[in-house]
């Protein structure tokens, strides 16, 4: 009898084990035959082609596009990691999927109406925990971080009071760049070719050489009428994420820089010093490059 009672109890930690171990996640790229996927509640409707389910993700790969076993692959690989990245760097730890659909491929003119991403070559943009990103194959893996980071940003319900311009928050659009940034830097992913190179300690000093070029290219931000008169300087996605790369690199932590993201009037307590002169301190520091 004793026999048998161990014999049940090996029987069912076995069966556990190999329910675990189904649970486990693999790569399963998924042919959908043209299938209508409706994103954003149904306002955009995308004609999707694979489909595969990941750890942090789900990906949708759009109609009309020529995909390979392999690239879909590598995209799914980099987002997954892209994700865990910004997850990781923001301290977020739910198990929210985030659901991505790819192009590489422009349509003039659409031919269908409720597609996002027939509208958008280039680019991406990120809705709740929805991201579309379309870029030619060979600009790809691109912008999946820095998408990511508004997504994470959303589902945490994390907003900064920098001033908009534009109907822009640069403030978050420079911490999304500086986070992509440090994934290019820190993991082994050839990354977003268009902006980055592939020697990484090359790339070292990127964001504060894009700096200077906007600032070259909009004439010091001194129109007021274009860019304000509330930190001009920062009313870009390069100058943005250049300053906060130097708050990273110089001032203090992480931890510092999001509770300045969540109030800016809050700088002199973090930082000893105001916004202006730590704006001043920035610029100086750039002219020495």
């Amino acid at each position: 009898m004793r026999i048998k009672i161990i014999s049940i109890a090996l029987i069912c930690i076995f069966l556990a084990a190999c329910t675990k171990a189904e649970d486990k996640f693999v790569v399963d790229l998924q042919f959908v035959d043209n299938q209508h996927y409706e994103f954003r509640n149904g306002r955009v409707t995308e004609e999707v082609m694979y489909y595969a389910l990941g750890e942090h993700g789900e990906y949708h790969f759009v109609t009309g596009n020529e995909w390979t076993n392999e690239y879909m692959t590598q995209l799914i690989d980099v987002s997954e990691d892209a994700i865990k990245f910004v997850k990781d760097w923001l301290g977020y730890e739910d198990e929210v999927l985030i659901n991505f659909i790819y192009g590489n491929k422009k349509y003039d003119p659409p031919t269908n109406p409720k597609s996002h991403l027939q509208k958008l070559w280039f680019g991406g943009n990120a809705f709740d925990n929805e991201i579309f990103i379309n870029a030619s194959e060979e600009y790809m893996p691109a912008l999946i971080a820095h998408e990511a980071v508004h997504t994470i940003l959303n589902l945490q319900e994390r907003q900064s009071n920098f001033p908009l311009w534009n109907s822009v928050q640069f403030l978050e659009e420079g911490l999304a760049d500086v986070i992509d940034y440090l994934f290019f830097l820190e993991t082994e992913h050839v990354y977003d070719l268009s902006r980055y190179v592939k020697d990484k300690q090359a790339a070292e000093s990127h964001l504060h050489e894009y700096a200077l070029i906007m600032f070259e290219f909009y004439d010091n931000f001194e129109d007021e009428k274009e860019f304000g008169s509330i930190y001009p300087q920062l009313m870009s996605y390069e100058t943005s994420a250049s300053f906060i790369y130097y708050l990273l690199e110089y001032k203090g932590t992480k931890q510092d820089f999001m509770r300045i993201f969540e109030d800016i009037n809050i700088m002199e307590e973090v930082y000893g010093v105001s916004m202006d002169d730590m704006i001043t301190q920035w610029l100086e520091f750039l002219e020495q490059i």
